[in-house]
């Protein structure tokens, strides 16, 4: 981990060294090293790191000159083991951002000029060659109302070819959502084309279109469709956003043996809301389980603000954070305007575990109601203090007064990316500026005290040790996968944690590409993670567990063969820390101390007995008379 002050590391290189390879269900720290990683872990704890919070502007060592842009989406397209970012510029030309070892640590390497305006972003394999490509949906200059077109770019691991591309050939009035629809790990495409009116998913890998039965209705736009686990049995699930009778409905569509054969659970927006912005997923409250919350508004202005959430099934709304006032003064979510001419995005949170307590924090972008302000502030996970959120224990507070991030002014996206990857997550922030495109902020966070984490990706498994151009590290990161843990906390409990990956992809979803689960103030080893992935049609759940995970480390899930979990391989990789390093100077020096104190023993017992020997020599012996 890195903590405050010094000068700042360059982004993950060699600074994760790996453990050792598991397969099945063995655990994957086993060994000699198991014992020592946990005594080093251990002492951090009983070092006993400040607790604390802090932001760091570090823009300039990270872009140097070239922070401006629109960041639309993260990814490793290189396959060098480091995220990129994906920055759209001039509102037609993609740039992607490759991680570096030197300042500045992300440098314009590959870009894509198009005539027509990029709305978004989706990096993934949508050919099976463990290659990263792009999927972009464009619209003509100065058309805010037009349909939209959907590109695939090849990738090549280094390059993008504008002219080495699919074109799909059918239009959308929204964006699609990107999802393995038939469990084959290679993305499809589903959506409302504009000549049909109904919901079709693009199967990617035979390039047909399927009608999707029983789907038929309006959906809403923009929509916050979502392909997630809801139901608890690690292969996820489609999650829609519809209009139904001037109301705002969400359906829920188990998939059951790979199969999106019915609704399975339907719910209503809350009662008096009148905007809503896009439903996001977290496991709020720690229980395991996938909560919906769903930022809102009681009028169309946003003058009086809410965010609420409800546990599947249940079909009832708790609201987790109803006061907007800081110092009598009310802010408010920002109302999304498609007509727009400025950079607007619908009402959204971006999700993340800021203080790796193990529970979720957010980033929100809150306007002052008088309309003189608008900035990203840091919506705190919390222990319920009102009735309204007793039943599910937590709620939302809002940090009104972090340095750094209070103030960027003009913010307009605001979310969270481990820049260092270190497993402590940072804050990037887009706000307006002088220049046609929008200013890039990246603030490091200097997150201090005893906690922990676990960072995992799921990648494709579509190849093992025969990928094509010998492309680490075995695929590219999915939509769909599953993660949930289990561990015992601090004070003996039982703790569970769970997350989805890229479970959402249109409207700048900005979701990365792993998930970093907290751990609190326990340096137990995780007693059980569990990994599921979507699973094709007729085949039952596929999913597979891990034990005595080392907290603290990255955890690269490789599904390979697809069809068999137990031969399943996780690849683990420590993070050490600035804290791991004093403590083994500390032992170290422990070492060197006693190695000295048995030396001045030693030597004084030696001179001892060099005393008495030289006594003996002088002694009169009677014998020899």
């Amino acid at each position: 981990m890195v903590t405050g002050g010094g000068s700042l590391p360059p982004p993950l290189l060699p600074r994760s060294r790996p453990v050792r390879d598991g397969r099945g269900g063995c655990g994957l720290a086993m060994g000699p090293a198991r014992g020592a990683v946990l005594l080093a872990l251990l002492c951090c704890g009983l070092a006993g790191a400040r607790p604390g919070w802090a932001l760091q502007d570090v823009t300039a060592p990270l872009f140097g000159d070239q922070a401006f842009g629109t960041v639309a989406a993260f990814g490793d397209f290189n396959s060098d083991k480091q995220t990129d970012l994906f920055v759209l510029r001039g509102g037609s030309e993609l740039i992607i951002f490759l991680a570096d070892q030197k300042e500045p640590y992300f440098k314009p390497k590959v870009s894509l000029q198009l005539k027509s305006v990029i709305t978004s972003v989706v990096p993934g394999d949508y050919n099976g060659d463990s290659q990263m490509d792009v999927l972009l949906t464009t619209r003509p200059p100065n058309q805010t109302k037009a349909d939209l077109s959907v590109f695939i770019f090849w990738g090549n691991n280094q390059s993008l070819n504008v002219s080495h591309n699919f074109a799909l050939k059918k239009t959308f009035h929204d964006e699609p959502l990107i999802m393995d629809f038939n469990g084959d790990l290679i993305p499809d495409v589903f959506g409302v084309p504009t000549e049909s009116g109904v919901p079709e998913v693009l199967i990617v890998r035979n390039r047909t279109w399927h009608l999707v039965p029983g789907m038929g209705g309006q959906m809403y736009e923009p929509h916050s469709h979502a392909f997630i686990d809801l139901n608890n049995d690690f292969t996820a699930d489609l999650f829609l956003t519809k209009v139904a009778s001037d109301n705002i409905q969400f359906e829920t569509w188990a998939n059951q043996d790979g199969n999106f054969s019915n609704v399975t659970y339907t719910n209503q927006k809350p009662a008096g809301v009148k905007t809503v912005g896009q439903s996001v997923f977290a496991d709020f409250d720690g229980d395991g389980q996938t909560e919906h919350l769903l930022p809102a508004c009681y009028d169309e202005a946003c003058q009086r603000s809410v965010i609420y959430l409800s546990k599947p099934r249940l079909g009832e709304w708790f609201p987790v954070l109803q006061d907007f006032t800081n110092k009598g003064t009310v802010w408010g979510f920002v109302p999304y305007s498609q007509t727009s001419a400025a950079f607007s995005v619908p009402i959204t949170l971006h999700i993340g575990d800021y203080n790796m307590d193990g529970y979720p924090d957010a980033l929100a972008i809150l306007r002052n109601t008088s309309g003189s302000n608008q900035q990203a502030f840091l919506l705190e996970n919390v222990p319920c203090n009102n009735a309204s959120c007793k039943s599910v224990h937590r709620m939302f507070k809002v940090h009104w007064d972090l340095p750094d991030l209070n103030q960027i002014e003009g913010a307009v996206v605001a979310t969270f990316f481990d820049i260092y990857e270190d497993g402590i997550l940072d804050i990037i922030v887009l706000s307006n500026s002088s220049k046609p495109d929008l200013a890039i902020h990246t603030l490091k966070n200097n997150f201090e005290a005893d906690a922990y984490f676990v960072k995992v990706i799921v990648l494709s498994g579509l190849c093992s040790n025969d990928c094509p151009q010998k492309t680490m590290p075995f695929g590219v990161n999915q939509p769909g996968p599953y993660i949930m843990y289990t561990t015992v906390d601090a004070n003996g409990y039982s703790k569970n944690g769970s997350a989805g990956q890229l479970s959402q992809s249109a409207h700048f979803a900005l979701q990365l590409p792993y998930n970093v689960l907290g751990l609190g103030r326990s340096a137990n080893f995780l007693d059980h993670l569990y990994v599921g992935i979507p699973c094709p049609p007729g085949a039952k759940a596929r999913n597979q567990e891990w034990t005595a995970i080392i907290p603290n480390s990255q955890l690269i899930v490789i599904p390979y063969p697809q069809d068999k979990p137990r031969s399943w391989s996780a690849k683990l990789y420590l993070t050490p820390s600035n804290i791991v390093l004093l403590t083994a100077i500390a032992l170290i020096g422990v070492c060197v101390f006693i190695l000295v104190i048995i030396g001045i023993l030693h030597w004084q017992e030696k001179k001892a007995d060099d005393r008495e020997k030289r006594q003996e020599a002088h002694r009169f012996h009677f014998d020899a008379m």
